[in-house]
């Protein structure tokens, strides 16, 4: 299974227009898919037993066991806030690092995805995100994928620029290769 991981709870970001995009090119490629929304969950587990090494909340593990216990490969999505990822994304992987830090996202595989309505794609952020799943021991793909001037990019709420799903189809192939 890829967990992919849409990385906002911002109301009515075109993020997961993006993410719904590259899971129909998993499952064309065969792949099972799991997808983790940040815009579902609720965040009631920021607490002060999350900083003590006590996943104080069910609710966290349950998420824990379903989306990142059992993936090998991951790919994230994240939107540009204030020159780097949602924080909402860094709360989630700050909480589920009490209930197993090792076993998270070491040595599984990352692929990022940085969205930006500006021209940079999200570039710092992807590199601050990059820089967090390897100190947690992932092995991030190197064709970190930066997309620039979404609105531009999208029709009717779809995607419909052919050289973005021509390179989310690429990044497709090559996290099912590594």
């Amino acid at each position: 299974m890829i967990t992919l991981i849409s990385g906002t709870n911002r109301p009515e970001s075109r993020t997961r227009l993006f993410v719904d995009y590259f899971a129909d090119q998993l499952r064309r490629l065969g792949e099972e898919v799991a997808i983790l929304d940040m815009a579902d969950l609720h965040h009631g587990y920021f607490q002060e037993e999350m900083y003590q090494g006590k996943p104080g909340n069910a609710d966290l593990v349950a998420l824990h066991r379903r989306y990142i216990q059992p993936t090998r490969k991951f790919a994230v999505f994240a939107p540009e806030y204030n020159g780097s990822y949602p924080g909402v994304l860094k709360l989630f992987l700050d909480g589920i690092s009490v209930i197993d830090y090792a076993g998270n996202f070491a040595g599984k595989h990352v692929a990022l995805v940085g969205l930006a309505s500006g021209r940079a794609g999200n570039l710092r952020g992807v590199d601050h995100l990059a820089d967090v799943f390897a100190h947690m021991g992932a092995w991030v793909l190197p064709n970190r994928l930066p997309i620039s001037s979404i609105e531009n990019l999208i029709a009717e709420d779809e995607l419909s620029d052919e050289e973005t799903k021509n390179v989310l189809r690429k990044l497709a192939e090559q996290l099912i290769a590594a």
